[in-house]
């Protein structure tokens, strides 16, 4: 069925200098927009009338529209208008050069990297040198800035992990995601509690083995000759030896896993 794209379809990220870290540009972005700035190039030749064309480059920009915020607090709000921050401080503080160059993603929401990945989304990176225009607002007014994020070079292809906001070159491969496993000793001896980071995935379980040595599965190997686990109960193990929890979905397939030193109460 044909959908129509919106453009809240496409979501855009900055890579805010002080943290290394992506900001949503979302909040107090009016536009945002793609302009290609396909390079045509003509000749005519001896043995025809017309001109023959051919694109021979891209100077693409993105130009944006927004409203002036700030916000000095560390919470969520703070962190929803970064990326409107970063941009005004650009040209407030007459940057240059380098200073004034940014990493930026354009992550297209309706292209999962993966049948029917509600994480991982195809994506283009882009290095931007960006042109503050104007901050300007008439009395009583909201102030308002502009400006262009211009290509430096070509775009990278990837993914975008929107969980993590993580950008990855290339096309998307499912690996085996990794558990932090944390044992200590549990409510009665010869038992260990453990807990694990991060949290259980919806419609997955775990599964677990322990032994004085354990190998972590591979991706989507079965899991089925593992010991079933709530995810609380304390286990019984002995001190020393290893254990191994494994995230698996409902065929009892591996999808993540991890490793650790029994601790037991004696």
């Amino acid at each position: 069925m044909n959908k129509r794209i919106g453009r809240y379809d496409i979501s855009d990220f900055l890579l805010i200098k002080e943290t290394r870290e992506f900001a949503y540009m979302g909040t107090g972005f009016n536009a945002l927009n793609e302009d290609v700035g396909a390079q045509v190039e003509g000749k005519t030749y001896i043995n025809n009338k017309n001109k023959s064309s051919t694109i021979k480059g891209y100077d693409t920009k993105f130009p944006y529209d927004l409203d002036l915020m700030y916000n000095d607090a560390d919470d969520d709000e703070a962190a929803d208008i970064e990326a409107v921050q970063e941009l005004y401080f650009i040209g407030r503080d007459h940057k240059v050069g380098t200073d004034a160059e940014r990493e930026y993603v354009r992550t297209e929401l309706f292209l999962p990297a993966a049948p029917g990945s509600e994480r991982y989304f195809e994506a283009r990176k882009f290095k931007v040198a960006v042109e503050v225009t104007n901050s300007q607002g008439a009395g009583g007014e909201t102030m308002t800035g502009a400006g262009n994020l211009n290509c430096v070079g070509d775009p990278v292809f990837g993914y975008f992990d929107i969980v993590d906001r993580k950008f990855t070159k290339g096309e998307y491969a499912e690996t085996l995601g990794t558990l932090t496993i944390t044992s200590a000793e549990g409510a009665t001896s010869g038992t260990t509690k453990i807990t694990i980071d991060p949290a259980l995935a919806s419609g997955h379980v775990y599964m677990y083995k322990t032994a004085s040595t354990v190998t972590a599965p591979a991706l989507n190997d079965d899991c089925s000759a593992y010991q079933p686990w709530n995810g609380s109960a304390d286990i019984t193990a002995t001190a020393g030896n290893k254990i191994c929890v494994v995230e698996v979905d409902a065929s009892l397939e591996a999808k993540k896993a991890g490793i650790a030193t029994v601790v037991a109460k004696s």
